[in-house]
């Protein structure tokens, strides 16, 4: 059926978000305490570089600090990329009935 379509549509962009939120998050932390980071001239900063920042947060805050921040976040890009999908797909029916073939 058409709703159960817009459903799974909207479960699948949903998910699609949750997973790239968690892939994304840790680096997102990351470049929040780069871009933070106090500069001092003649001292090296703390967090530098992506990948030896994940492991100075890790080591020294444990590995849930690099989610801090997931839950708001997840909140927000879950249901987006659902409503994504769905806005994209019905995009793609409008042009395809308003062209016709060989759109289709």
């Amino acid at each position: 059926t058409y709703s159960g379509q817009l459903f799974n549509n909207f479960i699948s962009g949903a998910v699609g978000g949750f997973i790239g939120t968690v892939l994304n998050t840790p680096f997102d932390v990351v470049k929040s305490r780069i871009q933070g980071a106090e500069k001092i001239p003649g001292v090296a900063p703390k967090y530098n570089w992506t990948y030896p920042s994940l492991a100075v947060i890790a080591r020294e805050e444990g590995a849930a600090a690099l989610y801090k921040g997931f839950v708001p976040k997840v909140l927000r890009l879950a249901p987006g990329g659902g409503v994504l999908l769905l806005v994209v797909e019905a995009t793609l029916n409008a042009f395809a009935k308003a062209l016709g073939p060989p759109y289709v």
